[in-house]
């Protein structure tokens, strides 16, 4: 793409899209030119319908055609086409609920981490709320430990924001700090402590930990975030609160973890638990049969 390739990243610097969200659209245009082999802004309506026809019948996923179709508005909006696709429908991915962890889980997770490196940093995760990206970003300066809170600076939304700094995490962040001896970023590539550590490692240990546990869910790092935020709810958090510590632009997003709380914690009962039916009325002993659930 040459000098089109530059002029989409400058721009999409410009209007504060993140690195991920650059690579990733830069990404899908370029597979675009390398389908037809020719100028994204020679390739025809047409054939853009022919290509995401192409990419249905190679099954590609719902969500990954939402970003290409995303990536593509993008750039035609860069090049003063801001309705060029909009004759395609705009495929949606679907909502799924995410995993979280309950508290027992998360326990044993950090308890079976022995490195302190990953140990505080899934639980600055855990306790404040962080992505990973953000968590990677953080400097020693960011960590205010008098007032008990993190400056999270340049989000996925890019804009900063605070989150609390747990009293647990403190202690274990003092052992970590004279431990490592951070300088400029909290997590640092070992030899060189002015370079971040890379994420690369981070999702494949947290995985091998749940294993570890015993953790039948399909988790990641992400899924510290989510268990704040359901935690947070369980404990009676007012959930505009837990929209401004995950830094959420819209409420939107934030209520999708009131479908994630232990209904037990909430008071909630069956009505067949409330009801006068009787273990009797079922036709067989009252007697708790034993049961494994694999």
């Amino acid at each position: 793409m040459g000098v089109l390739y530059e002029h989409m990243v400058l721009e999409m610097k410009f209007r504060g899209y993140s690195d991920t969200t650059i690579k990733m659209y830069t990404k899908c245009v370029h597979d675009l030119v390398k389908f037809y082999m020719k100028s994204p802004l020679t390739i025809s309506q047409i054939e853009i319908r022919d290509y995401f026809f192409f990419l249905v019948q190679k099954s590609v996923s719902t969500t990954q055609l939402h970003i290409i179709y995303s990536a593509l508005k993008a750039f035609y909006k860069l090049h003063g086409l801001p309705n060029y696709i909009d004759f395609l429908p705009h495929p949606h991915p679907k909502q799924k609920l995410p995993e979280v962890l309950d508290e027992s889980e998360i326990q044993s997770i950090l308890s079976l981490s022995r490195n302190l490196r990953y140990k505080m940093l899934y639980t600055l995760i855990y306790s404040s709320g962080l992505r990973i990206s953000e968590v990677l970003k953080l400097k020693l300066s960011d960590i205010d430990i008098t007032r008990m809170q993190i400056h999270i600076r340049s989000t996925k939304n890019d804009k900063d924001r605070y989150s609390i700094l747990s009293e647990k995490a403190i202690y274990l962040l003092k052992h970590y700090i004279n431990r490592y001896q951070p300088v400029s970023y909290l997590f640092f590539v070992l030899k060189d402590k002015n370079k971040q550590m890379p994420k690369r490692h981070c999702q494949q240990i947290f995985k091998d930990l749940a294993r570890a546990a015993n953790i039948k869910k399909n988790v990641h790092v992400h899924t510290l975030r989510h268990s704040f935020a359901t935690h947070l709810l369980e404990h009676d958090t007012n959930i505009f609160y837990i929209m401004k510590l995950l830094g959420h632009s819209s409420i939107t997003s934030t209520l999708i973890y009131l479908h994630l709380q232990n209904f037990t914690t909430l008071g909630l009962h069956s009505p067949l638990d409330l009801s006068k039916i009787t273990l009797t009325d079922f036709g067989h002993s009252t007697k708790q049969p034993s049961l494994s659930i694999a």
